[in-house]
């Protein structure tokens, strides 16, 4: 039998051998935890389950199975005063191997606040879930299902999240959100579209908890100031600056990102789409490319123009083409151990904007550039619209701006009436007098 370290702890979970009604034998060993102890600790011989609890926190404690599985846990009498009076109550808090030992004591103290006011961690636990436990189910049970950017919103949660993670959702307050808004965006702002998309994040993430009485509290995230912006409306100008990135393109000795880059160009769409484009989305004979599911989560008809099908076809007649990418890797996946496509294009990029003498230009300004060469030969929005896959027409409704031509004429026009001051102050036939005129 392991004797106790301290005599409170009798007091703290002597009932536990009473609770569990004989079934198995528990040692109530309490210590300073410690990542090294914690790691090396092993399940002793003639025990059905066994338990250690941490000095430091109360109700911290750690459950090892006799396969040796580790899961931090809060186990603790609630007091007299409680909402449930002498209530024992268990809460699993996570796996060891995936709750750092700072984690595991900060949901401890958590629950000793729930504890301290009087309240039952465990009634109404959902209403106090945290912010990283809201967002799994946001994950889980809706993004994964209705939205294309959830893999997007996980690295997002990871980056920018880690002020939230152990917070209880109804203990984030508004003016909370507003300093982290900030911090997120650094103090000389470089970052503020960033900011403004984690917040609009975390403000979906509550909404969903809502929607679903997840959790009880009002959204933080409503009434925060974000960052005024301005739609990027960067392109490859025409003339010098695209001939210095056709040249310094021509000059990529990798084909697969050479060919991906010009083929970004040709269909104008985006970039995870070009790079998961494989041969059974390809249609040669109607020259088409089909996108199953874009962000905006439908499927899109690409028509193929004669530059993108000239690389389409010298790649599927190459006798080394993979037999499902277009633009395949040449590692494999850690995962899956097989060949897929092209992963981030970040590095190839780098190098060609090099060797172009280009600054601020992003892959996704090759979707912008087609846009946009194709207003500045007077395509009219609607058609650039479906050209690009928008739904909406404020989405194009940059492109509107570039369209100068029937500015320009209306400009001329103007400028040749005004040499002409009879002409112009002519209204259905009718001159105006300009010596009687008021005006």
């Amino acid at each position: 039998m392991i004797e106790f370290h301290s005599p409170k702890t009798t007091d703290i979970f002597g009932s536990v051998q009473g609770l569990c009604r004989g079934k198995f034998k528990m040692a109530n060993l309490r210590v300073n935890f410690t990542l090294k102890y914690l790691e090396a600790l092993k399940f002793p011989k003639g025990q059905k389950q066994y338990r250690v609890y941490d000095s430091k926190v109360l109700g911290l404690g750690l459950r090892i199975t006799p396969n040796g599985t580790k899961t931090y846990i809060f186990y603790r009498r609630l007091p007299d005063t409680n909402d449930s009076p002498r209530k024992m109550v268990e809460i699993r808090i996570g796996k060891f191997e995936d709750v750092s030992l700072e984690q595991a004591r900060n949901k401890a103290s958590e629950y000793n606040y729930v504890v301290g006011e009087d309240r039952d961690p465990t009634a109404g636990k959902r209403g106090e879930l945290t912010y990283d436990e809201l967002f799994s189910c946001y994950i889980n049970d809706y993004a994964k299902d209705h939205t294309t950017t959830w893999e997007e919103a996980i690295q997002n949660h990871r980056r920018y999240f880690h002020r939230w993670l152990n917070k209880p959702i109804r203990r984030i307050k508004r003016t909370d959100v507003q300093d982290w808004l900030y911090e997120v965006a650094g103090d000389d702002r470089s970052k503020k579209h960033s900011a403004n998309r984690a917040l609009d994040q975390m403000k979906a993430v509550i909404n969903f908890g809502r929607r679903k009485d997840l959790v009880a509290c009002d959204n933080p995230c409503i009434g925060v100031d974000k960052f005024p912006t301005r739609a990027r409306e960067r392109f490859i100008q025409p003339g010098d600056e695209f001939a210095k990135f056709a040249k310094a393109l021509a000059e990529e000795p990798n084909e697969t990102w050479r060919d991906f880059f010009w083929m970004s160009l040709f269909v104008a769409a985006r970039r995870a789409n070009v790079l998961a484009m494989s041969w059974d989305q390809i249609s040669f004979e109607l020259q088409t490319w089909t996108i199953p599911k874009t962000k905006n989560g439908d499927s899109q008809a690409v028509p193929l123009t004669p530059s993108a099908l000239e690389i389409l076809r010298r790649r599927f007649d190459d006798e080394n083409k993979h037999p499902h990418w277009v633009f395949p890797s040449d590692r494999k996946g850690r995962k899956t151990g097989e060949l897929s496509h092209m992963g981030n294009p970040k590095e190839a990029w780098k190098r060609l904007l090099g060797r172009a003498e280009i600054s601020n230009l992003r892959i996704h300004d090759l979707r912008r550039t087609a846009g946009s060469y194709m207003a500045i030969q007077g395509v009219s929005p609607t058609i650039i619209g479906k050209a690009l896959g928008h739904r909406s027409p404020a989405a194009t409704a940059m492109y509107a701006r570039l369209t100068q031509d029937p500015v320009r004429q209306a400009m001329i026009n103007a400028q040749a009436a005004l040499s002409n001051p009879e002409k112009l102050l002519k209204n259905e036939g009718n001159v105006v007098d300009l010596k009687q005129s008021d005006t």
